[in-house]
């Protein structure tokens, strides 16, 4: 039987004190890595630290941050070499949904910050960790992108612009370091279960004049199957990429978790 194989290995996950970071995190802390978690929210990592100790984590590293500073992302990466002094796998999860208004309205700095945080980032934390992983024979890179890096969504400029990016990067950065035994894969996720989901679900209703449940039956209508994805199965398809067995061949993809909503 197969089997993910992550003890103490070193395992960075950007924006991992809630959401789909502490879900991936949890997986890993199950496998018993070594985290490195970081978010900008002090209060969401302390809990997520206490929670992925008690899950079987090996170590777990918390360090608070701001994922549109590179300053603070440098900050992070010094912090775990210095108490790891290596970097197994990055998982690049860090996001903001970004404006949502007609390309006319939107604002120069929101479009700046969306693609700090969704794009520039996932650039720095490889540059980054790419000599580390060189002088150690490989490593696994996985960066989380979205069905809209492939699908565009209207008055979504700043955020599919920024997530077609990361599939970009994805595919040229793994043509890069393929040779050096490096993978580099994204993941695609659909519309994931949570606050978040709903509270667009409900904005959506009240802009339409329409009941939630008739706006989630028109969103579903199109997909294989019709409902939400789990942080979890993100998650899963995280950890498939990142085991250096399993996925040994794989490098270059964006894999959809996403319910057959798209099929490309």
């Amino acid at each position: 039987m197969l089997g993910f194989n992550f003890k103490d290995q070193v395992v960075w996950i950007t924006a991992s004190g809630s959401g789909i970071g502490l879900a991936i995190a949890k997986r890993f802390a199950g496998e018993g890595a070594k985290l490195v978690i970081c978010d900008i929210d002090k209060f969401a990592l302390k809990d997520a630290k206490t929670e992925l100790e008690e899950l079987g984590a090996a170590e777990v590293l918390s360090v608070e941050y701001d994922a549109s500073e590179l300053s603070s992302i440098k900050k992070v990466f010094d912090t775990l070499m210095e108490r790891f002094g290596r970097i197994d796998v990055l998982v690049n999860n860090a996001g903001v949904a970004g404006p949502t208004s007609p390309i006319q309205d939107v604002d120069p700095e929101a479009w700046d910050y969306t693609l700090a945080v969704n794009l520039r980032g996932p650039f720095y934390t490889i540059k980054l960790v790419t000599p580390v992983m060189k002088e150690q024979g490989g490593g696994r890179i996985v960066n989380i992108a979205s069905q809209s890096g492939k699908v565009p969504l209207v008055n979504r400029t700043a955020y599919c612009s920024s997530k077609m990016g990361v599939i970009g990067l994805t595919r040229t950065v793994a043509l890069e370091l393929g040779r050096s035994n490096i993978t580099v894969n994204a993941v695609c996720p659909g519309s994931v279960a949570g606050p978040r989901l709903d509270f667009v679900f409900e904005a959506v209703a009240q802009g339409k004049g329409l009941p939630v449940e008739m706006i989630k039956e028109i969103h579903y209508a199109t997909a294989a199957i019709p409902e939400a994805v789990e942080s979890s199965q993100v998650a899963d398809a995280v950890l498939f990429l990142a085991d250096k067995n399993l996925s040994s061949a794989i490098t270059g993809i964006d894999l959809n978790v996403n319910n057959g909503s798209s099929m490309y």
